[in-house]
């Protein structure tokens, strides 16, 4: 039995709790500590950033409903954001399983893992703030996210406190003391500001929200953003050359190739779109490139396709132009315009090449219009900034527009 031990502190790091507990219990060397928590052993891995079987061997020397084994895989270390991106499920599965004894091991899936420096990350002002509310600094579990570029609260670049020597971190228990005396730097890359926020929100959103398969809002932002194989028009299949390319333009080479590799794969954005990808740093860099907000992925509603909104407008708006006026205006070939439309659901709205039999038996008659020079030259104004393809076209849309004003007046 264990005669006293700290609580937690509010998105504190499990390691830090036990290197709060040696700096206060006084004892003289880590291997006391280690004896008297874990008696003696010394490969505890306590100093891993997940759940592991140094929670339980702790909470059963504390008082019943001391501590609970639950609250602190969620809420203390980074479980929640290394299985953001597994099924509901199956990271219940998990949680229930570690909850029952078992070790939890979990790894990340990458492209390439690079060897970094070992180190843990603080904030310098947030340490100033512990200090002041609680009377000593602490780890916070945010900060300890590779790919977090900023605190989260105070937007202020996090600082590498590297590990002195050759150790591993859970055979020795550094408290962060003194830190609180540096001064905060508050320069910015101009996307780090949106990849904090979306990295934290991933963190601490409900444990068991996973991304939303059905609403596919990944593939059809990719789609607005004009990342997308030319020819993929049903299955909507990113074109990796580009997408790599804007991520690079964007983040820079060295934390693209960390984590996406020197390349990527067809079959591996097949994988992200259907979220079989579990790396939550991939779909943050993802989000953040194409202004997503943390939670769309999470979302069932649909993110609406810019291209299907401006064909409905078009169609909607009753003008009559040509094929491949309409095909200009949207930014697309002309011969995707056909399937674009029976994609969407909507009927063609330009001229069409042929006519068609019921158009064909329709009585036809010739108007004969007297114009000014400055009136045909609005009219040839109006005709190429409608993307109209000949006069009977704009007169067709006078016609209808005039006719639906007329009856609305007289109350037809």
């Amino acid at each position: 039995m264990i005669s006293f031990f700290p609580t937690p502190y509010p998105n504190e790091l499990w390691y830090s709790v036990i290197a709060r507990y040696h700096k206060q219990c006084g004892t003289y060397s880590w291997q006391a500590t280690i004896e008297h928590l874990f008696d003696g052993e010394q490969r505890v891995n306590v100093g891993s950033l997940f759940p592991n079987e140094t929670i339980h061997r702790i909470i059963a020397q504390l008082p019943d409903g001391f501590m609970d084994a639950e609250d602190i895989a969620i809420n203390h270390t980074l479980l929640p954001f290394l299985m953001r991106f597994q099924p509901t499920e199956k990271k219940m599965g998990h949680l229930r399983e570690f909850l029952d004894g078992q070790d939890m091991q979990p790894r990340y899936l990458r492209a390439t893992r690079k060897i970094k420096p070992r180190s843990l990350r603080y904030c310098p002002k947030c340490c100033r703030e512990d200090i002041n509310t609680y009377g000593e600094a602490y780890w916070h579990r945010e900060h300890q996210i590779g790919l977090m570029p900023l605190c989260p609260r105070h937007h202020c670049r996090l600082r590498d406190e590297f590990i002195p020597n050759t150790r591993p971190l859970g055979a020795q228990y550094l408290a962060l003391d003194g830190k609180e005396r540096e001064k905060a730097d508050f320069s910015k890359l101009p996307y780090e500001y949106d990849l904090t926020k979306t990295l934290y929100v991933y963190l601490i959103m409900p444990f068991e929200n996973s991304p939303v398969k059905e609403s596919d809002n990944l593939a059809r932002a990719m789609e607005n953003a004009g990342l997308l194989s030319e020819d993929s028009i049903r299955k909507q299949a990113f074109d990796t050359e580009r997408l790599y390319a804007a991520l690079k333009e964007k983040f820079g080479p060295e934390i693209v190739t960390h984590y996406f590799g020197d390349h990527i794969t067809k079959a591996h954005a097949l994988r992200q779109r259907h979220f079989n990808i579990y790396s939550a740093e991939e779909y943050a860099l993802l989000s953040v490139l194409l202004g997503l907000g943390p939670g769309i992925i999470f979302s069932d509603v649909k993110e609406p396709l810019r291209l299907e909104e401006q064909m409905k407008e078009m169609a909607a708006s009753g003008i009559l132009c040509s094929k491949e006026s309409a095909a200009r205006k949207l930014g697309i070939k002309a011969d995707r315009l056909l399937p674009y439309a029976r994609r969407f659901g909507i009927d063609p709205f330009w001229q069409q090449s042929g006519v068609v039999k019921e158009d064909r038996d329709k009585k036809t008659y010739a108007v004969t219009l007297n114009l000014s020079p400055n009136e045909l030259l609005e009219l040839d104004a109006f005709i190429a900034d409608m993307g109209m393809g000949a006069y009977s076209h704009a007169l067709h849309y006078f016609l209808e527009t005039g006719m639906e004003n007329w009856k609305k007046s007289n109350g037809r």
